[in-house]
C-alpha cells in the first residue's frame, strides 16, 4: 500500500510539475511579446510622424531648421529650389505685369537680409520681408506689402500645382500674409514680366490666419479642379492679418504632380 501510495504521489507531483512547466512557458512567451508590443507601437508612431517633421541642425554658431520631407501624402510631389533664381516683386497685382523690387529699405524694397529666396529655401530659420508701398521708418498700415511677392521658373518640367503651405515669420503675426494669389505661366525669359504671360489659378487664404506661433506653418490649400501644368509660378500677397510696416513669411511649400501621372 505504501509503495502505491508513493507512486501515486510520484505521479501527481510530475504531473503539476508538467502543469507548472507550461504556466511559466506561457507567461514568459506573454511577457515576451507585451515587451515587443510595448517597444514597437511607440516607435512605430515616431517614424510615421517624423516623415512630416523638421530636422534641427546645431553647430556652435548658428542653429538651422530645414525641411526633410520629401514625398507628401497622396502621392505628390513635393517641389523645391534648387537653384533657380527667385525674382522679388511689388506693386503687382493678377493678371498684370509684374514690377521688379530691389534690396533695400525704401519704398518698393525688400529687405536685404530677407530676400525672397527665402521664402522657397526649406529652412524655417529664414523669411521674404518685403515693404511694398512703406519703407523701414517705424509706419504701421495694413497696406504696407502688400501686392508684393515673387516668381520663380522651376528646372523640372511643368507640372501641376495641387496642395501649397506656408509658414509664418520669425514673430510679427501682423505680417502673416491671410490672403494670396497664384498665378501660372510657360513663358520664357523677359516674357514672364508681362501680367498677360500669367493664368490665375488660385485666389484666397494662406492658411496662416489661424496660426499663432513664430515659424510654423498654416493648414495645407488645396487648388481645387486645378489641371493646368506650368513651369513657372508667381506668388501675390493681396492681404495681411495686421497693421504693419512690411509683409513678412517664411516658407511656401508647393506640392503637385506632372500631367502624365
Amino acid at each position: 500500500i505504501d509503495k502505491e501510495t508513493d507512486v501515486l504521489a510520484s505521479t501527481t507531483e510530475i504531473v503539476v510539475n508538467n502543469r507548472k512547466r507550461r504556466l511559466r512557458i506561457i507567461i514568459s512567451i506573454f511577457l515576451g511579446l507585451f515587451c515587443v508590443i510595448i517597444i514597437a507601437v511607440p516607435t512605430t508612431i515616431t517614424l510615421v510622424r517624423k516623415i512630416d517633421t523638421i530636422t534641427v541642425s546645431t553647430s556652435s554658431t548658428t542653429s538651422v531648421v530645414v525641411i526633410t520631407s520629401t514625398t507628401p501624402s497622396d502621392g505628390l510631389q513635393l517641389f523645391k529650389k534648387k537653384n533657380e533664381m527667385v525674382y522679388a516683386i511689388w506693386n503687382t497685382t493678377a493678371g498684370y505685369t509684374s514690377t521688379p523690387s530691389l534690396p533695400g529699405g525704401n519704398i518698393g524694397e525688400y529687405w536685404g537680409t530677407e530676400p525672397p529666396e527665402a521664402a522657397v529655401d526649406g529652412n524655417l530659420h529664414t523669411e521674404y520681408t518685403n515693404h511694398g508701398v512703406c519703407d523701414a521708418s517705424p509706419y504701421y498700415s495694413e497696406e504696407c506689402g502688400l501686392r508684393t511677392g515673387f516668381y520663380l521658373t522651376f528646372q523640372s518640367k511643368p507640372f501641376i500645382l495641387v496642395n501649397f503651405q506656408m509658414a509664418t515669420n520669425k514673430g510679427a503675426l501682423e505680417r502673416n500674409p491671410s490672403k494670396i494669389t497664384i498665378e501660372g505661366s510657360n513663358s520664357k525669359g523677359v516674357d514672364l514680366v508681362l501680367g498677360k504671360s500669367w493664368t490665375l489659378i488660385y485666389n484666397g487664404s494662406s492658411g496662416l490666419e489661424l496660426i499663432l506661433e513664430a515659424r510654423t506653418f498654416g493648414k495645407i490649400q488645396t487648388l481645387l479642379n486645378n489641371t493646368l501644368s506650368f513651369a513657372s509660378y508667381r506668388f501675390l500677397i493681396t492681404s495681411k492679418r495686421g497693421a504693419a510696416t512690411s509683409v513678412s513669411y517664411s516658407e511656401v511649400k508647393m506640392m503637385g504632380r506632372f500631367p502624365d501621372e
